[in-house]
This record gives structure tokens, C-alpha cells and sequence, in this order.
């Protein structure tokens, strides 16, 4: 018998500072009888950001947005009378609301308890690792998204301005599942090529989070071959302490504006991004996405 499919989860460890302390969520599953950080599977098709942020409210009544990544775990479970392996990815997640926690079949308790007393609670030392990696990636001074604008109708079935080519179907769709994501990281600050597909991109958080659309041509295709140097200095613009800032632009655009702001972001497919947190010592940590 072929080892059934691996299962993909994740979650986060949840965090406060409370009177010079700091402070994790831990949640005590009944049928296991242990302490852990809060986690769970992913649904079908679900981004994996999504899923995280999702399985921390169902489990803790928190809606948390998350910050830099503390690791993946791996490790063998049984299912369908097979061997699998699991995945479960963490992020650090910082609590936007209060619980609302109701116990239930899955998670009966839940408990804020300083990082020290955390560790000794926990039930597995592999939570106790992830735990571990908190310290080294908080707090965060400032974070932001690059993202390559969603899949626009092609070139030659466009008869107009190429700054006004319009997203595709499945662009359009793409932007919609964007919102969720960028929430997912807390994203409070947007900025755009003056394009149309990027602007596109983004309108829909724009319009989620009620946030005017910041329009930089300098960071369009138009404004880049135009004058290649006309972002220079964009870094301390972008880099704005305490906010989350999206920033959408196009592929041959991105290298540059990679370089100024400090990251190597590579090759992007439409609507795929990257997020980077900047902490208090210049250290930059970040991480790619596929399009949701």
C-alpha cells in the first residue's frame, strides 16, 4: 500500500507584552491531552497564510495578523491506515481582537503564559523549538509586500495604451483572493504602479480596508524606461516604521526596485509576492509566495 498524501497545516505562535513581559498562547487539545501552539489542516485550494490565521481564531477566538516565519515542522502521523508525513508551517501572529474563545471538542483551554513558563508547558519539544525562534524575529520595525500585479490580458489582444491594460479573468479573481492574504499580514499601507493591471491588483483591499491607493509612475514600466533612476531613494519612502506596506509592480521593474529596497526578489509569476520584515537590528527576513 502506497503512504497516503502529505498533510499540509499550519498556525503560528501567538504573542503580547504585558507589563514588560512577553506572552504566548498556548491551547490544550482534550483528545490528546497536550499543550500546544495553536495549528490545523489546511482546507482544499486554501494559501497557506490563510490557513494559519484561520486555524488560530478557530482554536483561540483571536483574529491575529502574522508577521516574519519561525520554521516548519515535518514529522509522521497515521492516516488511512498508512504512514504520512505532515508539514506545519508557523508564523509569529500578534492578536488584533479579543478571544472570543468558546471551549469545544477540539481545543477545551487556552492560556497566556510567559515565554519561560510556555516552555516547560508544552508538550512537545518540537513546539518548544518553534517557540524558540520568536525571539530572534521580534519585534518587527517594519514589513513590507512586494507583489507582481495579477494576470493582465495579453499584449497583442489589447489595442490600446498599454498603461491601461486591463486584468483578465482569472487576474481579476486572483486580486479578489489577494485581499485575504494581504490581511492575513496585516497590510495597512498600498502603493501601486499607475498601470491599470497593477492598480487593478490591489483595489480590492484598497476597498476592504477603506485605504487610499498611493500611485507611483516611477515604479511603472512607462516611468522605469523613461528614467531607470527615478526610484532611487523610494527605500525610506517604502520602509515606513510601524506599517505594513504592499507595493505592487511588473516584472521588468521588480529587479530594480528589489535593489533599492534592499531584497533579492528574483522571478515572480503574475500575482505572486514577497514578504519582508525588516527588525530593530537591519536584519531582513523574507520569504516568496505563489499567487493565492
Amino acid at each position: 500500500m502506497s503512504n497516503p498524501a502529505t498533510v499540509i497545516a499550519a498556525g503560528g505562535v501567538v504573542w503580547r507584552e504585558r507589563r514588560g513581559t512577553r506572552q504566548v498562547l498556548l491551547v490544550h487539545r482534550p483528545r490528546y491531552d497536550d499543550w500546544s501552539l495553536p495549528k490545523g489542516k489546511l482546507n482544499a485550494h486554501e494559501h497557506v497564510l490563510l490557513g494559519a490565521r484561520r486555524e488560530i481564531e478557530e482554536e483561540t477566538g483571536l483574529q491575529v495578523v502574522l508577521g516574519p516565519p519561525l520554521g516548519v515542522q515535518r514529522y509522521q502521523i497515521r492516516k488511512n491506515g498508512g504512514i504520512a508525513q505532515k508539514l506545519v508551517h508557523y508564523w509569529s501572529a500578534e492578536p488584533v481582537s479579543d478571544s472570543d474563545f468558546e471551549p469545544n471538542d477540539e481545543v477545551d483551554q487556552i492560556s497566556w503564559l510567559p515565554v519561560d513558563k510556555a516552555r516547560a508547558k508544552l508538550s512537545y519539544p518540537r513546539d518548544v523549538d518553534i517557540l524558540d525562534v520568536l525571539d530572534r524575529v521580534v519585534p518587527v520595525v517594519a514589513t513590507v509586500i512586494v507583489v507582481r500585479h495579477a494576470e493582465a490580458l495579453k499584449r497583442k489582444d489589447w489595442d490600446y495604451k498599454d498603461s491601461l491594460r486591463p486584468l483578465s479573468t482569472s487576474g481579476t479573481a486572483v486580486a479578489q483572493r489577494l485581499t485575504g492574504v494581504l490581511a492575513a499580514l496585516g497590510v495597512n499601507r498600498i502603493i501601486s504602479s499607475d498601470a491599470e493591471r497593477c492598480v487593478a491588483t490591489v483595489t480590492p483591499y484598497g476597498a476592504l480596508i477603506d485605504r487610499h491607493i498611493h500611485l507611483w509612475p516611477q515604479i511603472s514600466e512607462r516611468g522605469y524606461n523613461t528614467d531607470p533612476d527615478g526610484m532611487h531613494g523610494l527605500s525610506e519612502r517604502v520602509w515606513k516604521p510601524g506599517k505594513v506596506t504592499a507595493i505592487c509592480s511588473h516584472r521588468p521593474v521588480l529587479p530594480a526596485l528589489a535593489r533599492e529596497l534592499g531584497l533579492k526578489v528574483g522571478k515572480f509569476s503574475t500575482g505572486a509576492f514577497l514578504a519582508a520584515h525588516r527588525l530593530a537590528d537591519g536584519t531582513v527576513i523574507h520569504e516568496r509566495f505563489s499567487a493565492p
